[in-house]
């Protein structure tokens, strides 16, 4: 089995003493898609944000390619090689698709930051004719292309994503997932939360880990998580037992 990329082990984190996260243990290896599953209010992205030390840990720890996080500040995770995908404000809404772009490359030469912006251009063709349109002029759809855009423009070996479906058409879902495959392809790994789409998108993903109450369970495979009735009627909304009667 590959390396792990990410190990997170008996992760303790919630809000003003609040404790929302209990003793969680999981793992990303290289190359691999894994989702975070369950129902609103499970604790998806609040697991997200303790990883990316937008919350402090009450307990265990988080290590990327070995490296103990909690020895880096949340502004220096990118350098790392580490990219977030928030679920919301993941785009700055009164720039330009340009400038969203750009920030992300503070720092960098102009010849390089045109560089990258070209190179996004190329993957996101949808994006490159909408350059200098606000964020906030965008569709649903493309500011989470954006927000994808913005997060791989840096070159992260390691991508979370929260949720990058939710809220969207179903053709607009298919060309999310088309995006996501492809960052997978390029050698990004990825975890993935997913709670709108399940039976959409799981099918693309290598393991998956079921969320409840601050609690993940064992990873399983997409097909055991798809093929568990109980699961589904759970956490999807798909119900096993209507009848005529």
């Amino acid at each position: 089995m590959s390396e792990a990329v990410l190990r997170v082990e008996a992760l303790e984190a919630g809000y003003g003493g609040f404790p929302v996260l209990h003793g969680v243990d999981l793992e990303v290896t290289a190359g691999e898609i894994v989702a975070v599953v369950g129902p609103n209010g499970a604790g998806k992205s609040t697991l997200l944000k303790t990883i990316f030390r937008l919350l402090p840990t009450a307990g265990g720890t988080v290590s990327f390619e070995g490296a103990d996080l909690r020895r880096h500040p949340a502004h220096s995770l990118a350098e790392l090689g580490m990219g977030y995908v928030p679920q919301e404000n993941n785009t700055f809404p009164d720039l330009s698709v340009r400038d969203n772009l750009s920030v992300a490359l503070r720092g960098s030469s102009p010849v390089e930051i045109r560089r990258r912006v070209g190179e996004v251009a190329e993957s996101y063709p949808a994006l490159r004719d909408r350059m200098g349109q606000n964020a906030s002029t965008l569709s649903g759809g493309e500011r989470q292309m954006l927000a994808l855009a913005s997060a791989m423009i840096t070159g992260p070996r390691f991508l979370a994503l929260d949720e990058p479906t939710t809220g969207l058409a179903p053709s607009i879902v298919r060309e999310r997932i088309d995006d996501i495959l492809r960052i997978r392809d390029s050698g990004t790994t990825l975890m993935w939360v997913i709670e709108e789409s399940p039976l959409v998108c799981l099918p693309h993903c290598d393991r998956v880990y079921v969320m409840q109450a601050g609690v993940l369970g064992e990873p399983l495979s997409s097909q055991e998580v798809l093929q568990d009735a109980a699961l589904q009627s759970l956490f999807f909304g798909v119900d096993h037992n209507t009848g005529d009667g």
